[in-house]
């Protein structure tokens, strides 16, 4: 007779967390990526209190365009670490 082992902690099966303020739902498996979830929405709610309605627009645009083509992120962060000139020349 064989015996399995649960990976998940003792005690954990599955958490929810719905914002008070947006109404957003998240489910996490495990304690980390639910205080991930949590975090990650707060810091979220925080940015976009900062903006104002014209920086939301232009940021949700441009992750938009960003997120639907990850090598396009990695070759726009590489141009941010290289700091090229808006004109194109390399420096």
């Amino acid at each position: 007779m064989s015996i399995t082992s649960d990976t998940t902690a003792s005690g954990w099966d599955r958490a929810g967390f719905r914002c008070g303020r947006c109404g957003a739902e998240h489910t996490a498996g495990t304690e980390d990526e639910y205080l991930k979830a949590v975090g990650a929405h707060r810091d979220a709610h925080a940015v976009w209190d900062g903006l104002n309605s014209i920086e939301r627009s232009g940021l949700i645009s441009i992750l938009r365009t960003i997120m639907s083509a990850p090598d396009l992120a990695w070759e726009l962060l590489a141009l941010a670490d290289r700091q090229c000139p808006a004109g194109g020349e390399s420096r």
